[in-house]
């Protein structure tokens, strides 16, 4: 029997953006060529400067074995109850990706840590805000109770969206990143469910 987050064809919500259909739905099996080249579209969105707010990753473009093995990983804690996940698509392309690992270990297993990318040009639109509703709900439907995410503090939308959330400011870490000549700090956040 497949769990509530993996039933194929399941939909959490349908967007209209700028005349387009952006559907948020789980993450399926049958995703890994677009997620391919999702991922590596964020790595040439970085590479021309689209993706200065990136939090970390997307150094390489990944191959089609590399990226099996990282799907293969998400769906295995998916179908365990370790991990939520939202994909944004536009027709058949996917244009966001979002998730919630459960802590690995008993005394942790009531949190997740929140991550989200969204393509260059698909951000600030209000898919990740919209996104990070459907997980803040999922996380809720799994039982988590706290859940936390770390970006680049000179990400302001990221802020903005986290904010609206209830998310607050929990934490800063220093220089972080070393990213074009500069040190960024990571900015934590954080809320109860």
């Amino acid at each position: 029997m497949e769990s509530e987050g993996l039933v194929v064809g399941h939909v959490y919500r349908k967007l209209s953006v700028r005349g387009k259909t952006v559907v948020l739905r789980p993450m399926a099996w049958d995703d890994l060529d677009e997620l391919l080249a999702f991922v590596n579209g964020l790595v040439d969105d970085k590479q021309r400067g689209r993706g200065s707010d990136v939090f970390t990753g997307f150094e390489r473009k990944v191959t089609r074995e590399e990226e099996a093995d990282w799907l293969a990983n998400r769906m295995v804690r998916i179908e365990n109850g370790d991990m939520v996940s939202v994909l944004a698509e536009v027709g058949k392309r996917v244009v966001a990706n979002g998730d919630i690992a459960r802590g690995h270990y008993g005394e942790t297993r009531h949190r997740g840590e929140l991550g989200l990318t969204v393509t260059a040009v698909y951000r600030g639109m209000g898919i990740g805000r919209e996104m990070v509703k459907v997980l803040v709900r999922e996380a809720k439907r799994i039982g988590l109770r706290n859940l936390e995410v770390e970006f680049l503090s000179t990400n302001q939308a990221a802020i903005h969206t986290y904010q609206k959330a209830g998310f607050r400011e929990v934490g800063r870490i220093p220089a972080k990143v070393h990213r074009n000549g500069k040190f960024l700090d990571s900015l934590i956040m954080a809320r109860q469910l």
